[in-house]
């Protein structure tokens, strides 16, 4: 019989733990912040737990300085976005960098997305690397991506197979970027000459059929077209950011600012806390 999941009463943990942030508990304080920062919603999009940014952002500056590597990545991301403080790039990096050296993989994966709209993509390109070896299977994806279209560093289809397969193995990835690095898989076996590989790759990628450019180009491959005509540009990413490689589907790119990612919320107790991810 299956086991009955009961609610959180929200009330209640967020009542513990304005108790546990009083008595000066940095995982408290870090998780209050956190959880103010966007607020917390029920399916219906009703209002669980009102956001309340600016405190937000005293409370992660609390945990930060007391060593918390999330909240000082989190911190980062608040200025770099303006969320409950005025934006001001240069603390981004300054807190990001802070979160790199005590642990944080996402702050050093945004410090590459932060170079990358500054236009520096040799210098994003090293902060991806080091967001890779810090574990970061995502990031291990934009470097098996770099390497595949010379961005950021000189074109090496070899190195660029070594970084996807990497990704794949990692266990800190996204369903989102291990599906990419199967698609970006396929696309270098084509580009060697050797499409009929691409195959399974291309049906694992779009297994649960929410990945068009996959199975367009798998439906070019079964069709036996003679001149193939993929998707080139990074998944889910907005195609007016600077990091995507020329696309004949889409044209040259051209560069913008960026959004802002769409995050679930997670609970408190018990799970994981993460920083936001920048796109």
């Amino acid at each position: 019989m299956a086991r009955r999941v009961r609610k959180p009463n929200w009330s209640l943990v967020m009542a513990r733990l304005r108790r546990r942030v009083a008595a000066g508990d940095v995982a408290a304080i870090r998780d209050l912040g956190l959880t103010l920062a966007e607020g917390i919603q029920d399916r219906s999009g009703r209002s669980i737990v009102r956001r309340n940014s600016s405190y937000a952002v005293r409370l992660l500056r609390r945990a930060a300085e007391s060593g918390d590597a999330v909240a000082a990545s989190t911190l980062g991301y608040s200025y770099d976005v303006g969320r409950g403080i005025r934006r001001d790039i240069s603390l981004a990096l300054q807190w990001y960098r802070q979160a790199t050296r005590m642990g944080d993989s996402t702050a050093a994966s945004n410090i590459a997305t932060v170079y990358r709209d500054k236009g520096n993509l040799r210098l994003a390109h090293k902060w991806v690397l080091r967001a890779m070896e810090m574990g970061d299977g995502d990031a291990a994806v934009t470097a098996g991506y770099g390497y595949l279209y010379g961005i950021g560093v000189r074109r090496d289809s070899r190195c660029a197979g070594r970084m996807l397969r990497r990704a794949l193995r990692s266990s800190e990835i996204s369903m989102y970027g291990w599906e990419e690095a199967l698609y970006n898989l396929a696309l270098a076996a084509v580009d060697s000459g050797y499409r009929y590989r691409a195959i399974p790759l291309l049906k694992q990628a779009n297994a649960d059929c929410d990945y068009p450019e996959a199975a367009s180009l798998l439906s070019q491959i079964l069709a036996k077209r003679t001149e193939l005509v993929p998707c080139r540009c990074r998944r889910n990413l907005n195609k007016r950011l600077r990091g995507h490689a020329r696309c004949q589907l889409h044209g040259t790119v051209s560069f913008g600012g960026h959004p802002r990612e769409q995050r679930r919320k997670r609970g408190i107790s018990g799970r994981k806390r993460r920083a936001p991810r920048r796109q």
